[in-house]
């Protein structure tokens, strides 16, 4: 199955292989537009709290698994500066959270 992208072969920002890519953190957070990011700080907690008007604490599971992936995804998403944007032929081959 074909997807849309949207952008151009000279929008490509870096030129690492998606293995190196997901060494470095990199996880998927557009197929349209082929871009990839990672957590860009290590206080990255304490900016989705405050963002979101909670504790850190909020974040953490009940069972002691520690912090759910779906907050990694969104801070990814929403909050991460360090984006890249990739060949389409690579978005598929790095994973999301």
């Amino acid at each position: 199955m074909a997807f849309k992208c949207k952008i151009t072969e000279a929008d490509v920002t870096t030129s690492l292989s998606s293995e190196e890519l997901i060494k470095l953190g990199y996880r998927r957070v557009s197929n349209a537009y082929c871009l990839v990011a990672r957590i860009d700080r290590e206080d990255w907690l304490d900016v989705l709290a405050l963002a979101r008007g909670c504790s850190v604490a909020d974040f953490y599971s009940k069972d002691g698994s520690g912090v759910s992936d779906r907050h990694r995804d969104y801070y990814c998403r929403v909050h991460s500066k360090d984006e890249l944007t990739v060949h389409p032929s690579q978005i598929r081959q790095i994973p999301t959270w």
